[in-house]
């Protein structure tokens, strides 16, 4: 039972004492592997999207199974488009900042 009191102890204090960790701004170097990862990410998706595009020819225009398949394959290639917009208004807004730590003599 002392045991179990005094690890209740322990954490309280933890709990209670610890600082929040702030962290610092993301630099330039952790912007350019930002950007990088953003550029990884949307050739991935574009290569998803190309094996999409080859399923949906070889579907048969006909067959209600392919029919139902081509929609479902539409909305994932959605999802995906948005999922590339982003990225590339998140490289952009990452490029932006990295030229403004350049503009303040920051490298």
């Amino acid at each position: 039972m002392p045991r179990k009191l005094v690890t209740m102890c322990l954490w309280a204090v933890l709990a209670l004492c610890g600082q929040p960790v702030i962290a610092a701004p993301p630099g330039p170097a952790d912007l350019q592997r930002s950007i990088e990862t953003s550029k990884k990410a949307m050739a991935d998706i574009e290569r998803l999207l190309h094996d999409y595009d080859a399923e949906m020819r070889h579907t048969v225009a006909n067959d209600p199974v392919s029919t139902k398949r081509r929609e479902e394959i539409r909305i994932i290639k959605r999802y995906y488009q948005q999922e590339i917009e982003a990225y590339k208004a998140k490289i952009v807004e990452d490029f932006k900042k990295i030229q403004e730590y350049r503009a303040h003599g920051v490298q």
